[in-house]
């Protein structure tokens, strides 16, 4: 059986016995078991943590095992699936509404069920992801809201180093927003869709649009559908996973070649008049977000830095001891909720909970999970990024930025290329523009101070 069709009988199995479709994680989950890949592989590709993907996957396969009255797991979803297509009627399938819009791009089949399955409700909120506590983001969640309520804005984008807690600040704002809005989509960026294809499955098929134009129907149609949608509703569509859109090996935000076109979908949003507000998670700004947030006041940005009291009430729901070394080890892990969460299961397993015992052997310990962020995170910079990045950690203080260009250039010039008798390339110029992009994937913060311009 090939994915495709394990893909659609899982996923109305899944709607039989929760009347809900399958997530964009749930469908990565089961095309990674098709593959035989693991769930710490499955995680990595899909850039969260693999504790997430076991939680997720448990509660898919205890779906699938009550539709199908047996219980299912990954060892032998396969098998299941094939043995329930063969011993099942087809009426099931039939009998099915897939909430979807029946779109066929090449013959222009453009039919669409109207509000299916929308439990008499206007907003779409089957693919959100769980609440979960969020520490220490009160000033964050009340800016948020005062853009949105107050100042209503267009679009905001929320970028942050992984596991940060972009996710988990968007999902309480929606908890707290949701009466506010007419409707409210929450959809992932990781579809691998082009930016027409995920237009019509991801968003209009989500919202309340009655029926689709007569064909064709190009890029240009569908924006003006979608703004007009916007203009005419009061909208909050969540798009999270942006950086999936984003080129390996480059600087922060440059999209790929087969993805360029979403530039467009975002720029009419920004610059056009409308009342619906467009909230863009990232690990990464747009290259071209700064100068459009400059010349339009009713676009923000929003970059999650790490948590400080909010880091120690983490520590503290984990039930650690030695509360003096608490601010170090926030401060050791930069502050990121992940890390923490991460390191207290690690603290209270190794260490009979107590941080004291883990401060001592910081440099020989991160979890695998931290290891495998930070592993990926690095392989994403370019090649300029990379040697920021190692030069500044391996300064113990702040380090000016003057001074930063002259020690990298200095640095470049003596060291010999991997792959060819040569120093390294990397100008001035290309030191500065490293700098500003680790600053848009918050790897490094700079300050100011009286004596000029600092980087951390």
């Amino acid at each position: 059986m090939d994915i495709a069709k394990a893909l659609k009988i899982a996923d109305n199995l899944v709607f039989a016995s929760r009347n809900k479709h399958l997530s964009d994680l749930e469908r990565a989950i089961i095309e990674g078991v098709c593959q035989g890949k693991k769930y710490s592989q499955i995680a990595k590709d899909n850039y969260c943590e693999q504790s997430h993907i076991n939680d997720v996957a448990a509660g898919l396969w205890k779906a699938i095992s009550e539709a199908v009255g047996e219980q299912v797991k990954k060892v032998n979803f396969r098998s299941t699936i094939e043995r329930y297509q063969s011993t099942n009627s087809s009426s099931f399938f039939v009998s099915s509404v897939n909430v979807c819009s029946e779109i066929t791009l090449n013959n222009h089949s453009y039919n669409r069920h109207q509000q299916t399955d929308r439990s008499n409700t206007s907003q779409y909120l089957k693919t959100i992801p769980a609440l979960a506590p969020i520490y220490g983001r009160t000033q964050e969640l009340d800016l948020l809201k005062q853009w949105i309520l107050t100042a209503q804005s267009r679009s905001i984008v929320i970028s942050g180093t992984a596991g940060i807690g972009k996710t988990a600040l968007a999902r309480e704002l929606v908890e707290e927003l949701k009466d506010e809005f007419d409707e409210i989509v929450w959809q992932s960026l990781g579809c691998q869709r082009s930016v027409v294809e995920f237009i019509d499955r991801n968003l209009i098929a989500s919202l309340n649009i009655d029926a689709l134009p007569e064909p064709p129907l190009d890029l240009e149609a569908r924006l003006s559908l979608l703004l007009e949608h916007f203009r005419e509703h009061r909208c909050l569509i969540v798009l999270d996973d942006l950086d999936r859109l984003f080129s390996s090996g480059e600087l922060a935000g440059n999209y790929t070649e087969k993805y360029r076109e979403y530039r467009e979908l975002f720029r009419r949003i920004w610059e056009t008049n409308h009342r619906s507000c467009v909230l863009l998670l990232s690990r990464e700004e747009p290259s071209e977000f700064a100068v459009a947030m400059g010349n339009n006041s009713s676009i923000h940005s929003l970059p999650l830095g790490g948590l400080g009291e909010g880091g120690r009430e983490i520590l503290r729901a984990k039930g650690l001891s030695d509360e003096d070394r608490w601010d170090y080890a926030v401060d050791y892990l930069g502050g990121n909720p992940a890390y923490l969460e991460s390191v207290s299961i690690a603290i209270k397993k190794l260490f009979g909970g107590k941080v004291g015992e883990f401060c001592k052997h910081e440099e020989l310990f991160l979890t695998e999970e931290i290891d495998s962020l930070l592993t990926h995170q690095f392989s994403r910079l370019s090649t300029a990024e990379q040697e920021v990045i190692k030069l500044l950690s391996s300064e113990a203080a702040p380090i000016g930025i003057s001074r930063s260009i002259l020690m990298l250039r200095g640095y470049c010039a003596g060291k010999r290329s991997a792959t060819a008798n040569e120093s390294l390339n990397i100008s001035p110029a290309d030191v500065g523009k490293a700098i500003v992009s680790l600053g848009r994937r918050g790897l490094i913060v700079q300050t100011e101070t009286d004596d000029g311009a600092f980087l951390v």
